[in-house]
């Protein structure tokens, strides 16, 4: 049963990236960007749809491995925090009537580059460390 359903999350993955591939053709022959939008919206759905249900289904069959999910759930809760804690607003008042934004969507903006450079640092420090590990090993 596992074995099947891996094989529809693989094949749904690689039709995914299929139809991606047909609309970038499709964008650069036609030049036609509201369709690709409007697409790229049903493959990001899709994409995580499938990202969602692959983990769910694996968890069900193996309940075991239901702790390092929690685990690593709150890693990230914690990778956010931190983030939130130093995201912060640094444009004047002119600045965001300018850009068209908020002061809290400002900060939001900010959050998401603090929490994705504080996991790339983290992912270089893991794959240093684990490089490192194995050569002495």
């Amino acid at each position: 049963m596992q074995d099947s359903f891996e094989k529809y999350v693989k094949w749904g993955f690689y039709a995914i990236m299929a139809i991606g591939a047909l609309l970038g053709v499709y964008f650069f022959i036609s030049d036609s960007f509201e369709i690709l939008i409007k697409f790229s919206y049903v493959l990001v759905i899709l994409t995580a749809a499938f990202s969602l249900i692959s983990p769910i289904f694996t968890f069900v069959q193996h309940p075991k491995n239901l702790k390092n999910l929690l685990f690593t759930l709150v890693i990230v809760g914690v990778i956010a925090l931190i983030s939130f804690f130093f995201a912060g607003n640094t444009y004047t008042a002119l600045e965001l009537e300018q850009y068209k934004i908020t002061a809290s969507e400002s900060v939001f903006i900010s959050f998401g580059i603090v929490f994705t450079t504080i996991v790339s640092v983290l992912t270089l420090i893991t794959v240093l460390f684990s490089s490192v590990y194995k050569f002495f090993k």
